[in-house]
């Protein structure tokens, strides 16, 4: 069995009234001690007989992010969308299907490195779950392809989702 104790934090945020206190249940100076990963004990005492410690002192302890919808496998932007509506123009910018033909004209290389770049963002910025779509190929060949890419990326630390969106084929059929 492995140990673990966080101790000395100074705020742990629990997301639950029950545990502690407030709307995120904030519990002060208190230890927390994981075992073989799992949450095994919340103390207000530092434990005893863990085989790791790490100080938490003026530490705010948190869960970690999910990010139960994403896709992250795209090419281009649509800052020309969002800039027209942040103006209160009416919907003209080409929407999803400027992302939707950048992504088909992109090389495998160039989606990879890209959604790369955006699961490091996530990872750094607290995401510790991601479900990842395709959804930016809306034919079964460049979906397939999303796939694909996804399929071949480096372990990260962290579970990856996949989930192929299903087509209507009326929409496969929409020239984009």
């Amino acid at each position: 069995m492995t140990s673990l104790a966080l101790t000395n934090i100074q705020t742990l945020v629990t997301n639950s009234s029950h545990h502690g206190t407030g709307v995120l249940g904030e519990i002060n100076n208190c230890s927390l001690v994981i075992e073989d990963g799992v949450i095994s004990q919340i103390s207000p005492t530092i434990p005893q007989g863990v085989e790791q410690e790490i100080d938490c002192s003026t530490k705010t302890v948190i869960p970690g992010f999910v990010d139960s919808h994403s896709h992250l496998i795209f090419a281009g932007d649509r800052s020309a969308e969002f800039a027209a509506r942040a103006r209160g123009e009416k919907y003209s910018a080409a929407g999803i299907a400027t992302t939707v033909s950048a992504t088909r004209a992109a090389s495998d290389e160039a989606l990879s490195r890209n959604v790369e770049k955006l699961l490091n963002e996530a990872i750094s910025l607290g995401t510790t779950t991601i479900e990842i779509k395709s959804g930016y190929g809306l034919t079964t060949h460049d979906e397939e392809r999303c796939i694909e890419i996804l399929l071949a990326l480096p372990t990260k630390p962290l579970f990856l989702q996949l989930m192929w969106c299903h087509l209507n084929i009326g929409m496969t059929q929409m020239a984009m």
